[in-house]
């Protein structure tokens, strides 16, 4: 049953291993705890996603103690895993369930960095652990970490469902982190009419699709419904909207500018692969990231059967020549990509905030950037060079990897 947190707020750290095994030894063993969305509530819901699919492999991250998986269990699904990372819950929950419900799996296990291997489940089950590594103090580093260790270990066409309060630092990394390449829906999740609760529960499903398509978001989140939390309700309801607009830009055909998230994302698809043709632009590098920003375009080759000198480079174009028809223009920028005999071209252009960057921090400061930038090619194990046009005043011989002339 079900009853309000036995530890102050102020002790708790959610994201703290030692402070849950604290919490859990102290509630004693054998004390299910649902933190919001009850199974009566979220039953009806839940099964819809998981209908004639009792073979379905499970994961449950972040199980706690709650009851969620031994009534699907009893319900017929069998091959549920539950992972957390506190021993005194999963031991508690192993003493409780070994005999009664055999074939759950419990494993001791950090949810963001979790040790299966990719696609190993169907069905990603998340009640309350997102918003648990989303404290507002610890910002969104462990909640990237574990949405990307989940969309790895889910199967292609594979369901994450993620049962959520849905505060806006929590729903703004949904949107933007399933953006790519996920069908998205999310719905309110009813309360009963004696609930004292003053939060409103939404669940959010994502269903893993391909790398660079954009759905709109599905929203059965009606503006004249009456919820236990009016306000709650109507900000989804309106970052929805947002969100959905910024989906409509990237299917409208407009030539977006990319960050390096999006295409880490998979906006345009798996970067590991050469499109011949392929011409994206973006922004590299963010504030607490890098020291700079820079505008770049990424470009692969147009005749992928040439033989080239590399599989993959950096093209440094100098504020002074940024405007030159060379560079500026496309036709201009595919002569570059023939030029620098690489298969994929990474122009990057310097403009006033780089003006008193010496060029090897600026070529430092690009490295990791651009690492996620480098397509899969096992036979090359040179650096990715370093090219430069010339800045029209002076030789600059910084760039030992390369130094290209126009």
């Amino acid at each position: 049953m079900a009853t309000t947190p036995a530890l102050d707020d102020a002790l708790l750290d959610f994201t703290s291993r030692e402070n849950w095994d604290k919490f859990f030894a102290l509630r004693g063993d054998g004390d299910s705890f649902e933190w919001y969305a009850e199974w009566p509530q979220i039953k009806a819901p839940l099964l819809s996603l998981l209908l004639g699919e009792e073979g379905t492999e499970i994961l449950v991250p972040g199980c706690g103690s709650s009851s969620l998986s031994e009534q699907l269990y009893d319900l017929g699904f069998r091959r549920i895993t539950n992972v957390d990372f506190s021993r005194v819950i999963v031991a508690d929950m192993l003493r409780r369930h070994a005999r009664v419900r055999p074939q759950m799996r419990w494993r001791v296990m950090d949810m963001t960095n979790m040790q299966f291997p990719d696609g190993s489940f169907d069905f990603i089950l998340d009640k309350g652990g997102l918003d648990a590594l989303m404290e507002p103090e610890v910002g969104t580093k462990l909640g990237m970490k574990y949405l990307d260790e989940a969309k790895r270990v889910l199967k292609l066409g594979g369901k994450f469902a993620c049962f959520t309060l849905a505060e806006s630092h929590v729903l703004d990394l949904l949107l933007s982190e399933f953006r790519f390449g996920w069908d998205m829906t999310i719905q309110a999740i009813a309360s009963e009419p004696s609930s004292k609760s003053a939060f409103q529960t939404f669940m959010v499903v994502m269903v893993k699709g391909k790398m660079g398509v954009v759905h709109t978001i599905k929203s059965l989140v009606d503006q004249s419904a009456e919820y236990c939390n009016m306000q709650q309700a109507n900000a989804v309801i309106h970052a929805l909207q947002n969100e959905n607009k910024i989906r409509e830009s990237h299917n409208s055909g407009v030539d977006i500018l990319f960050s390096l998230r999006d295409l880490q994302l998979g906006a345009i698809g798996d970067l590991k692969v050469i499109v011949p043709g392929r011409r994206r632009q973006l922004i590299l590098g963010e504030q607490g990231s890098s020291l700079y920003c820079y505008k770049a375009v990424l470009m692969d080759a147009k005749n992928q059967t040439e033989t080239f000198a590399y599989h993959c480079g950096v093209f440094i174009v100098p504020k002074a020549r940024a405007q030159e028809w060379l560079f500026a223009s496309e036709e201009g920028q595919w002569l570059v990509v023939e030029s620098a005999k690489a298969a994929r071209l990474i122009m990057v252009f310097l403009d006033s905030r780089h003006a008193s960057a010496d060029i090897d921090v600026i070529k430092k400061d690009l490295s990791p950037l651009v690492m996620d930038l480098e397509p899969e090619y096992p036979e090359e194990t040179d650096p990715m060079p370093f090219m430069m046009a010339s800045d029209g005043v002076k030789q600059r011989d910084v760039l030992q990897e390369v130094l290209l002339m126009f």
